[in-house]
């Protein structure tokens, strides 16, 4: 199954703490729209951005869509450079973006930028596993399609994935990105990485969606 650039579903489930109820997602309940337009009215970009990302990927919204997710993600690192949080749904956002660009110079840029804020993701939170999934998944598409030209590296996707699904063995958004990233550059783990996302409990509609998502990618590997 071949992917764009970078194609995370850009959506952060690790949450919870310990001894108290997980705090829920915003986006659980799988009304993504609503979720939108409610986080835009209360200035929550981070919401937003997730939120728009998630009409991309899983109901099909198109461009308009793609572009409210950026936007809200560029509000978001703008207010808070600092926070990984933003970062990601920055690089996220980006990414759908390129993929939807094709093969053009303009494309490539844009895949580069969600590159570099996946990296400072990534640097301001180093052991964050749901971050070191989507960064894998970025350089593993971006092999995929273009090879060394691309600035993806297949070594760094295979490195980030295990790493990533080894820390968070039952998180089904990490075993999801990380089984797709290593399914990119035909690692052998990806079957076992993604049959593990295939089986994981998928208590929401965002949850479910994500693990249709894997399903699709996990049927189309060759035996």
């Amino acid at each position: 199954m071949k992917r764009g650039l970078l194609f995370p579903t850009t959506l952060l489930l690790l949450l919870g703490t310990t001894h108290a109820q997980p705090t829920p997602d915003p986006l659980d309940g799988g009304d993504y729209a609503q979720v939108y337009a409610r986080a835009q009215a209360g200035g929550d970009a981070v919401t937003a951005s997730r939120a728009a990302a998630a009409m991309t990927e899983y109901r099909a919204g198109g461009r308009d869509w793609t572009a409210r997710a950026v936007q809200a993600a560029r509000q978001a690192t703008t207010a808070r450079p600092g926070d990984p949080d933003a970062q990601l749904a920055l690089g996220s956002a980006l990414g759908l973006q390129a993929r939807a660009g094709g093969y053009t110079l303009g494309a490539l840029n844009t895949a580069q930028q969600a590159r570099a804020a996946l990296d400072r993701a990534l640097n301001l939170a180093p052991d964050r596993p749901d971050i070191q999934a989507v960064l894998a998944e970025w350089h593993a598409g971006a092999w995929a399609k273009a090879g060394i030209f691309s600035g993806g590296n297949q070594d760094r996707a295979r490195t980030l994935a295990t790493a990533a699904a080894r820390r968070a063995p039952d998180t089904l958004f990490v075993q999801a990105h990380a089984g797709i990233a290593l399914s990119l550059i035909h690692d052998p783990q990806a079957r076992a990485t993604l049959t593990r996302a295939a089986t994981l409990n998928a208590d929401t509609p965002l949850e479910r969606d994500l693990q249709a998502q894997a399903k699709r990618v996990l049927e189309g590997l060759k035996p």
